[in-house]
């Protein structure tokens, strides 16, 4: 049944329902189990992640049922979560807190979690809570809840940084729509320590094209690679890590080649130097591939970034 043809049969139920109540007693409205939503959730961010967690529910639950965990949302090709993901909170009835902090309030419709660990800015969060958890009736879910959420810096808030000097640096970025491929940028970043907040001129990476670095020197329609290991490969072969930066040469011109300027913001954090880029465009022409409003995102779930150099290498 198509969800269009569902909503019109729930709601011929609900009409048949109300007409026959004036008539019939004990016609009955579907009463669902306990729903959850977290208090402050505004486009599935969070405004302060140094504040408890609050978890309401719209009614009270058996709190006997209550079984949750904070996690990072990481999933498999067919969307389950992972398991071994980095866990930040963790609670169960017969035990208690297992990481983390846990508080009933207000009859047991709410639930206020305090994180065992710092909660990382940029990446995507899920507060898990297993199957089972029902109302004061018995009226249960039968599957697990998971409710997604991040936490943003602003950067009028970001304070300042001396742990991110200015400096050249390499990065790789993975697109995976419309087409999978891998970018890879210099980015030579000026940064304000007192308030955090950086300048960026992003330039676009390829490898460099001189076969007569190796040796013996490759053909002409190779390049040659030097990290990890010496060999002629295809052009667009995409780097395994950051660490290979010296094959690569910067590339202005178009078709190919492009540069563009990010303007954001650092701040330090337990758990790294968090990096946010104000929204931005890139237009890449071969291959075509538009990338819009590159997101923000936290350093530790970003690429990382290599060695950085006095300046692009260029041939």
């Amino acid at each position: 049944m198509t969800t269009s043809r569902l909503i019109r049969s729930l709601s011929a139920a609900v009409a048949f329902c109300a007409a026959a109540s004036a008539a019939v007693s004990g016609c009955e409205l579907y009463d669902s189990p306990p729903r959850p939503s977290l208090e402050g959730l505004v486009d599935g961010v969070l405004p302060d992640r140094n504040a408890p967690i609050v978890l309401r529910f719209s009614e009270p639950i058996d709190k006997s049922t209550f079984t949750a965990r904070v996690v990072a949302y990481e999933t498999d090709a067919e969307g389950n979560l992972l398991d071994g993901v980095e866990e930040f909170f963790a609670y169960q009835p017969a035990t208690g807190n297992l990481y983390g902090d846990t508080a009933f309030q207000d009859k047991d419709k709410t639930v206020i979690i305090t994180p065992g660990a710092a909660l990382p800015i940029g990446a995507t969060l899920a507060l898990v809570i297993d199957a089972g958890l029902s109302d004061l009736d018995g009226r249960k879910h039968n599957n697990p809840l998971v409710l997604l959420f991040t936490f943003r810096l602003s950067c009028d808030d970001a304070g300042g940084t001396s742990a991110f000097p200015d400096g050249t640096y390499f990065f790789l970025a993975n697109v995976t729509e419309p087409l999978p491929v891998q970018v890879q940028l210099w980015g030579q970043i000026i940064v304000d320590p007192a308030t955090g907040k950086f300048v960026g001129q992003f330039t676009n990476a390829d490898r460099n094209p001189d076969p007569s670095r190796c040796s013996p020197p490759c053909d002409s329609t190779e390049a040659c690679r030097l990290l990890p290991a010496q060999a002629c490969v295809i052009p667009s072969l995409e780097a395994a890590s950051e660490d290979e930066f010296s094959d690569f040469i910067a590339n202005v011109p178009p078709p190919t080649g492009y540069s563009f300027r990010v303007e954001g913001c650092l701040a330090e954090s337990p758990t790294g130097v968090a990096f946010v880029n104000l929204p931005a465009d890139v237009v890449i022409q071969q291959p075509e591939v538009t990338i819009e409003g590159i997101p923000r995102r936290s350093r530790r779930k970003m690429a990382a970034f290599a060695r950085p150099a006095a300046s692009p290498p260029t041939t």
